[in-house]
């Protein structure tokens, strides 16, 4: 009868752990997935970023070289309009 006793609330002790357990563990895997949430929106942000720093760098870097390395001359705001050999200036 003792030892009836002693099963029955060791079981009892252990069902509340487990429960305890899966809980906890329930816990941490939603903070697991709300963190790779954050962490592929954080990537896909800096993606983007770092495009759009590529694209006006790019760009600075080809207006830069024409205007030093082929001697070339930006247009003015006097300028649009007119016709240089045989092409309009935008």
């Amino acid at each position: 009868m003792q030892f009836n006793i002693t099963l029955l609330i060791s079981i009892i002790g252990l069902s509340i752990l487990s429960i305890s357990w899966h809980h906890q563990t329930y816990t941490l895997y939603k903070q697991l997935k709300r963190a790779t949430l954050d962490n592929h929106q954080i990537v896909a942000l800096n993606k983007q970023l770092l495009s759009e720093h590529s694209q006006v760098i790019s760009g600075t870097e080809i207006r830069e070289s024409a205007l030093i390395i082929l001697n070339m001359k930006e247009v003015g705001e006097k300028d649009k309009g007119k016709w240089f050999n045989g092409s309009i200036a935008l």
